[in-house]
């Protein structure tokens, strides 16, 4: 089986989450970028199901976050803060608060009207409770 596979097909390919879980960081990492664009919406079932298996793979996300933060793209940047960020463990997380406390306190106008930069604050509050 090619590490391809484990790409979600579409939006309900769930199976592919499942056969993702029994691979390493290291066997993942060349599909990461794709992963990562199923999270660019939050209602689709794999990325729903994705915040919750990639977190276990650390710190190998930390580019991927950070590209995805810096995108400029609102609804990626919710689905990561309200959704994968949290489920972190501190460690990693604490790897990318920096650029969420400059979504916080230098929000883009995007980040204003949809209120990304009220979401990373409140974010930041819950990493540093962890």
């Amino acid at each position: 089986m090619s590490m391809r596979d484990l790409i979600p097909k579409d939006k309900h390919d769930l199976d592919s989450i499942w056969r993702l879980q029994q691979h390493s960081a290291e066997e993942i990492s060349e599909i990461l970028p794709e992963l990562f664009e199923w999270l660019q919406d939050i209602n689709w079932p794999v990325a729903n199901e994705l915040t919750k298996v990639l977190p276990k793979y650390g710190d190998i996300l930390i580019p991927h976050i950070e590209k995805a933060l810096r995108s400029g793209d609102p609804q990626w940047q919710f689905s990561l803060l309200q959704y994968l960020i949290r489920e972190l463990s501190k460690e990693s997380s604490l790897l990318v608060r920096d650029t969420i406390q400059q979504i916080a306190d230098n929000p883009t106008p995007s980040e204003i009207l949809e209120e990304i930069h009220l979401l990373a604050r409140e974010t930041l509050q819950i990493i540093g409770k962890k």
